[in-house]
């Protein structure tokens, strides 16, 4: 019950509360210690440690995760859910990517973001097998490093709006953390699919133009 009133005061905050300083302590609380506007900024530290990766994929791998949206919910649902890539490295270094609006809102400005707090903390906590956040691994195949990380330097170089619903009710040219990983991540197989959902969009391996 408690989880379920957070949940439902979380979902209450985008639909009623607009003051500009509410909305910054909701997403310090349960996004990252770093607002929105210093995540969007962070960018360009993104796109770095991407290229990095894309001057030699083969020396990492790529996973995806789906967690609850807070901490304090028991478990992952269609409405509150967030999905998150893990890039590892071959000394096992890891960091988490996914896409986050820049605001607790329905729409707002959108950003990639690199080891945010939640996904950090949710993705440590599920190696200690402590899976407070309800974490799962969702992907079952290879994914093709070198054809993703190009597609989500491709979509952070669009600056997409980001749509909270976006993976219930499409809208055009906008994507949330879910829509996001489905249009960026490739396969090395064009059958894959992550398990419980429908199949993955980007199965083509991109090129670069």
């Amino acid at each position: 019950m408690k989880a379920l009133r957070i949940c439902v005061f979380f979902l209450c905050s985008l639909l009623f509360f607009s003051c500009a300083n509410f909305q910054a302590g909701l997403y310090l609380v349960f996004i990252d210690r770093y607002n929105g506007k210093e995540i969007l900024n962070n960018e360009p530290n993104v796109r770095a440690y991407l290229e990095r990766v894309l001057a030699a994929p083969e020396n990492y791998r790529m996973e995806v995760y789906k967690r609850t949206g807070i901490s304090s919910q028991l478990k992952r649902t269609k409405l509150l859910e967030h999905s998150f890539y893990v890039i590892t490295d071959r000394n096992g270094a890891y960091h988490t990517i996914s896409f986050y609006g820049t605001a607790i809102a329905f729409i707002s400005q959108g950003t990639w973001a690199m080891d945010s707090d939640s996904d950090l903390n949710s993705y440590n906590m599920y190696l200690q097998d402590k899976n407070k956040w309800d974490v799962t691994k969702v992907v079952t195949d290879e994914i093709n490093v070198e054809a993703t990380v190009r597609n989500i330097i491709k979509k952070l170089d669009m600056h997409v709006t980001f749509y909270y619903r976006d993976h219930i009710k499409k809208r055009p040219n906008m994507n949330n953390c879910n829509t996001a990983l489905r249009e960026t991540i490739v396969f090395n197989k064009a059958s894959s699919r992550i398990s419980d959902e429908l199949p993955i969009i980007a199965v083509k391996i991109t090129k670069e133009e």
